[in-house]
């Protein structure tokens, strides 16, 4: 070959390499940035299958978004619903948060909130029947959110033990919460057992999760009605439609040892409790309840003036007068509703009137399985006891009567449709200058049959704490005690 035609060969080699280069980056110009990883899984309790997730993660122009979509089927007194979760976050590359979105659907009630990242603040959204409201937080430095997490966990090591500390935001609460994660390093098939740790001392809450390894990220995992779900990768594409749907009953009812009649249940009742997991019941004293340990029994001893509970201090009754998301006492409506029932005289006097003020007002039929606020009650008038009760102690509240929501075991087939056993209830205690006086608006009156397992502020948290705590009681002896 001459030189004239080597160098027209070398001249048309590069001509064609130009014009590959050229037509992959017009290629790469019209693709999308990285290829979206999509995963659907199902949604298990004890094995059986109640609904599923789908979980999508994109990486375009430097940011990571993550969308997470979930459907639980659930059941109770012959209604069947589906409570639906949907959450969207996006980070930076570096890991930097920029957005996060909750949404949480059950029957009418529902719950939608939203996170902004901007300038080292939070700036945050909740919506919820109707009404918004809006929070500014400092963003702390080591705060993450689903997309930077996953990010995070990814870059740990697989066989060997780890652990790191982060802030998360609470969408629901518009708090921030501080997280331990800890992995163990042991990996059974290809999920990685992690511990998320929040809180301190006896206050301290610990919740199993599963990262994995072969789909590099967090499986979800739900707790409702004091049971745990956990995501299971399907075999074969998986829909929630054809789950089964979970008997939010199921495991909550806590047997009788025998009836207890109408005219009984105002006297003095004793009941001696176990628990499945071998340890001694914890169940607090109030004023109306006393409470002795016996090895690993717990006996409770209830009527009108039994318990011996400490004053609380100023700053305990200033958080019982304080409006929260659950209780919102400050919401213009619900201090509308308190003024419209304003009574003169004493405490006592006043909860009367607005425990029938709220039986009168909740008249509609219970639209949702869910666990709504006081003002979803409100405006829906439509409930089971938790909502009777926060909506009370928000009333309570907006009165500056200070009033704790208390969550426990009742003797009713109200909720339930079920006979002789104890089903979980919630209901209102306030302090009357004395003690603390409990009011049910959801079965009209405060009797011996109401055992008090948790005082809280109101939150779907505290009420799922309470149910996981009775999936394990049982009541093993009861008696009436008799007059001095």
């Amino acid at each position: 070959m001459n030189r004239d035609a080597c160098s027209a060969s070398r001249c048309l080699q590069r001509a064609c390499c130009s014009a590959l280069r050229l037509a992959l980056s017009l290629l790469a110009a019209i693709a999308p940035p990285a290829a979206a990883r999509h995963y659907t899984a199902a949604i298990e309790h004890e094995g059986v299958r109640y609904g599923s997730v789908t979980f999508e993660r994109v990486e375009s122009a430097g940011v990571v978004h993550t969308h997470e979509k979930a459907a639980i089927g659930v059941r109770a007194l012959k209604k069947r619903e589906w409570r639906r979760y949907e959450q969207h976050s996006s980070a930076r590359a570096d890991g930097s948060p920029l957005t996060l979105s909750r949404r949480t659907v059950s029957g009418a009630a529902s719950l939608q909130a939203s996170a902004r990242f901007v300038g080292g603040r939070i700036e945050l959204e909740r919506r919820e029947g109707g009404q918004t409201r809006r929070d500014t937080l400092p963003a702390p430095a080591d705060l993450l959110v689903d997309a930077s997490l996953q990010q995070r966990i990814a870059v740990q090591p697989r066989d060997v033990p780890w652990s790191f500390t982060y802030s998360e935001v609470d969408l629901a609460t518009a708090q921030l919460v501080s997280i331990h994660l800890s992995s163990s390093g042991v990996a059974v098939g290809d999920r990685l057992e992690l511990l998320r740790e929040t809180g301190q001392g006896d206050a301290r809450s610990r919740r199993r999760l599963y990262w994995s390894l072969t789909q590099q990220r967090l499986l979800p995992s739900w707790e409702f009605a004091g049971a745990r779900f956990d995501s299971h990768a399907c075999n074969e594409p998986c829909t929630a439609e054809e789950a089964q749907y979970f008997d939010l009953f199921a495991g909550l009812m806590v047997a009788s040892p025998y009836h207890i009649p109408v005219a009984r249940r105002r006297k003095t009742l004793r009941y001696v409790f176990e628990s499945a997991d071998g340890l001694t019941p914890e169940i607090p004293a109030t004023g109306e309840q006393a409470v002795a340990r016996r090895g690993r029994r717990s006996v409770v001893t209830i009527c009108q003036d039994c318990g011996d509970e400490a004053a609380p201090d100023p700053a305990a009754l200033a958080r019982f007068r304080t409006a929260n998301a659950w209780v919102q006492s400050d919401h213009p409506s619900l201090r509308a509703l308190a003024h419209s029932v304003r009574a003169n005289g004493s405490i006592e006097a006043r909860m009367y009137k607005l425990v029938r003020f709220v039986q009168q007002h909740m008249d509609g039929m219970r639209q949702s399985l869910g666990y709504a606020s006081a003002l979803q009650a409100a405006q829906t008038r439509s409930g089971d006891c938790t909502e009777f009760a926060l909506l009370l102690a928000a009333l309570a509240r907006a009165q500056q009567i200070p009033a704790r929501v208390v969550g426990g075991l009742l003797y009713s087939s109200r909720y339930t449709g079920r006979q002789d056993v104890f089903s979980p209830h919630a209901w209102v205690q306030v302090w009357n200058g004395a003690r603390w006086v409990s009011f049910d608006a959801g079965v009209g009156d405060f009797d011996s049959t109401h055992v008090v397992l948790a005082i809280g502020d109101g939150s779907a948290a505290d009420y799922a704490d309470l149910l996981r705590q009775v999936r394990s009681l049982r009541i093993v002896a009861a008696a009436q005690i008799a007059a001095p």
